[in-house]
This record gives C-alpha cells, structure tokens and sequence, in this order.
C-alpha cells in the first residue's frame, strides 16, 4: 500500500511513545509533502478542523506469524486479550488509527507541511491517509471502553544538572509523567532510557516519583 510520507516525531524508539494519542500535547509531529499540482489544493480548507485521524502503518513489526492472543501492556503481563479487542500494534494488516490536534499548515518553496500535535507515532511511521475527526459522529458520549482508563499521571522530579531548553523540558515531563516502564516493572532504582527529540533522558522511580538522573544530546 502506497503511502502519503513518514511522519517526524519526537520519538526515535518505541519505548517512551504514549500508549495513546492526545496524552502528551506536547509531542510534535511533522508531515511534509511535496509541492506539486495535488498537494497544493490536497489540504484547502483543513484549517477549519481542530483535530484529524491518521491512518497509518505498524512498519516496525517484524514479519511473523501474528496471535490471536496478546497481552496488552498495562495488565502486568498476566491477561490476554483477543487482538480485535486492544489496540496491540501486532495486527495482521499492520494498520493503526490515530487522532491527533491540528496546529497549523505551512506552504513552503518547494514542499508543503502539515504540523499536528499529540502524536504518539514513531518518527518515521509511514502515513497512509489523513482525514478530518467530525465531533458528532466521531465521539460517542456514553461509549464503553472499560480497558482502556486514562493513565494516571506521576510526579516528575529532575536530579541532573543538565536542563534541556523549556520545550524539550516540558515534552521530556510529559513523557515521562505517563510511567513509559513496563506494566510489571513497578520496583524502585532501576534505570531506563529514552531518545526524545535530541536528547536521550535516563530516569527511574523513586517512591512516589520518577526522577531525571541524566539527560545527554543524542
């Protein structure tokens, strides 16, 4: 299936990436098209929404024989859940959906770029369409999704003298406020790692917190 571009995110791995769009307002995401005849009037009037779904490409999942079982993160590794009933990334057609927030349209030179917010997309995922989210049809108030709560969010305290510059600071919070650590990892003082943006941030909790204890330029 022939794709529109690769999309540019914050996020160079998987780990660290929310588990859903929207969670962290701050994570950019950068589509660029070229500036021929089509996606030059392609985007006319995409101004007027304030939010589009993404349609988009699992690229990452290696080819193998896919389960009909997972175990979706959160469930500490103990509860397995048909595929149709998660949004695990290992499907059989590889396709995801994600609605992310309009931020604005750029009409450049030589390309054209659509710039999204609350993306929680690898940088470099294949995108396959984008269309817009239409409120009174694409939100269901009184739906039921009783797996999928909205995570609670953790104290983020930094302990490095190294401070990244405000923005990268506030979506390196973001991430890391949202516990990215597997659902069973839940002792203290051990350390991870994520690339965010440029930078790649080393923390681990500590009590009730989760503590930045290093923070070095990709």
């Amino acid at each position: 299936m022939q794709h529109l571009c690769l999309i540019e995110t914050p996020f160079q791995e998987k780990f660290g990436v929310p588990r859903q769009p929207l969670l962290v307002k701050e994570a950019w995401g950068k589509l660029t098209f070229p500036k021929n005849d089509f996606y030059a009037e392609a985007f006319r009037g995409i101004e007027e929404f304030s939010h589009l779904w993404l349609i988009f490409e699992f690229h990452q999942i290696e080819e193998k024989e896919f389960c009909a079982l997972v175990r979706p993160p959160r469930f500490y590794g103990k509860k397995k859940m048909g595929v149709f009933a998660t949004r695990s990334p290992h499907r059989l057609n590889r396709l995801g959906l994600s609605v992310v927030e309009f931020d604005r349209l750029e009409i450049q030179e030589n390309s054209v770029v659509l710039w999204v917010k609350g993306v929680d997309l690898v940088s470099g995922t294949p995108i396959l369409d984008i269309k817009p989210y239409i409120p009174y049809c694409d939100s269901i108030a009184h739906a039921q999704a009783p797996l999928f709560d909205k995570p609670q969010v953790t104290a983020v305290r930094w302990a490095c003298e190294k401070v990244p510059p405000i923005p990268d600071q506030r979506l390196i919070e973001a991430v890391i406020s949202l516990d990215p650590r597997p659902g069973h990892e839940n002792a203290s003082g051990e350390e991870f790692g994520v690339s965010l943006s440029s930078w790649n941030v080393r923390f681990q909790k500590q009590g009730a917190e989760l503590v930045i204890v290093k923070i070095t330029l990709l």
